[in-house]
């Protein structure tokens, strides 16, 4: 960390909370404190958030070469708020200016990657300045122990300065998500698990979404006549696959030549039911739509490059349809036709969506607690509490971001939604706003919490 840290990184010391991983959801935590006036309070518990990179705020985010299924507005929110610290005039940010440009447009996201590194510094400086800084970069967390007090001791490696120990009242990871390849040995697709039978043409979708991913594409199907692609998965990130290989890879596929095997079904997002019933959409019905916007299928649905994809694929809006794009529903009748194309496919893309980094932990008598993850549950329930095994949670350990399974209940969008809540808005306000008042609860913090009008959703 730079040499103004502010906080003896002692395991004597006994932090209120330590936030493990300062991407954008460790970040978010100090923005939804500030959003809701307790940011002050979340420092003076004492709070050290670690990074093992060598900079805070945007994490892998800048990895991917796609735009955003979120619209360039829900990421520069927290600057137009009016409190302190003030980051309004992050708006005139090069990447902040080129943001408020494309207001109501989904964007790039190394474009929000460079504007959460902004905020991120911003934030730090601003920190600075009053005499704390909580960030501590280049650290790496191995596991946390439980105490007999019900405090926790996380060990850390520190480039240059080796292992370290954090001594803590709670523990937040925010660790971020991965698509680890053992999960390809696992999960069945048509009755069997991807690998090993298709080791030699088989990626990830985070690999092919990637920077350099449409050269990886047209690499594999050179030379092919006939190129054909297969995606596995139901997610956001399998029709954004789709796309990357029809539009940016330049190989030119034929008709049904890209296929996206799938079990859920895919639904688009529409600002209300007149302008989807407008556009040609029908697949959706009363409990699809939020109360609350009347916006149709605004969680479950796709949005931006897939969205647009998917209205080509159904000729939705006089749209001419999408010949290149078949679907094929994994129903165990369909299983010989999905394995043929398994076969028959040039390149395999293994979209079958991501798995949180959790933390090992352990308890007191040094026996490793099992995770409901570990049983391929949530890491989370709807207070974003850790769960062990049994679903009970972990004393004291909460986690936030990617793919830890954070419930979003009903009230945020359409009745019908039962899946997981992702997206920085979200951990910036709502979701992040309840962890920090239960933090503060543990921890033993009063607070006179009011929230701020602009928060209100």
């Amino acid at each position: 960390m730079q040499d103004q840290q502010r906080v003896n990184l002692a395991s004597e010391t006994l932090l209120g909370a330590l936030i493990v991983g300062g991407g954008p959801a460790g970040v978010a935590l100090l923005l939804a404190a500030r959003r809701i006036g307790l940011l002050r309070d979340l420092l003076s518990a004492g709070l050290i958030i670690i990074e093992r990179t060598a900079a805070v705020g945007p994490g892998e985010i800048g990895n991917y070469a796609i735009r955003s299924d979120s619209l360039a507005d829900s990421f520069l929110a927290p600057v137009t708020l009016e409190i302190a610290p003030p980051l309004q005039h992050l708006l005139e940010s090069p990447a902040g200016k080129r943001l408020n440009a494309m207001r109501g447009s989904a964007v790039e996201l190394t474009l929000v990657a460079d504007f959460l590194a902004d905020l991120s510094t911003e934030l730090q400086r601003w920190l600075v300045g009053n005499e704390v800084d909580p960030f501590v970069t280049c650290t790496e967390a191995r596991h946390s122990r439980r105490q007999r007090d019900g405090t926790w001791v996380t060990e850390c490696w520190r480039a240059n300065k080796g292992v370290q120990l954090l001594h803590s009242r709670t523990l937040v990871l925010a660790t971020g998500a991965e698509q680890p390849i053992r999960r390809l040995f696992e999960e069945e697709v048509a009755g069997l698990p991807l690998l090993p039978r298709f080791v030699d043409k088989t990626i990830q979708s985070g690999e092919l979404l990637g920077h350099g991913g449409a050269k990886k594409i047209a690499s594999a199907l050179s030379g092919r006549s006939s190129p054909k692609v297969a995606i596995v998965g139901a997610s956001h990130s399998a029709i954004a696959s789709a796309h990357v290989c029809l539009e940016s890879s330049g190989v030119e596929f034929g008709p049904c030549a890209v296929t996206v095997l799938h079990r859920e079904d895919f639904r688009l997002t529409y600002g209300s039911p007149a302008k989807a019933l407008e556009d040609g959409y029908h697949a959706f019905g009363a409990l699809d739509i939020c109360p609350k916007t009347g916006r149709v299928f605004p969680l479950a649905g796709l949005r931006s490059d897939s969205r647009d994809l998917m209205r080509r694929f159904w000729g939705l809006g006089g749209l001419a349809p999408e010949c290149r794009l078949q679907l094929l529903k994994l129903e165990e009748s369909r299983y010989a036709e999905a394995n043929q194309i398994l076969e028959e496919a040039h390149l395999i893309v293994a979209a079958l969506g991501y798995c949180p980094r959790a933390l090992p932990l352990f308890d007191q008598t040094g026996e490793k607690i099992p995770l409901l993850i570990d049983l391929k549950g949530p890491l989370v329930d709807g207070h974003s509490r850790v769960l062990d095994a049994a679903r009970r949670p972990v004393p004291g350990v909460f986690a936030m971001g990617l793919a830890t399974g954070y419930p979003l209940a009903s009230t945020h969008g359409e009745p019908s939604f039962a899946g997981q809540a992702n997206g920085v808005a979200l951990w910036q306000s709502d979701v992040g706003e309840e962890l920090i008042l239960r933090l503060l609860d543990e921890i033993g913090v009063a607070h006179g919490y009011l929230r701020h009008p602009a928060a209100v959703s």
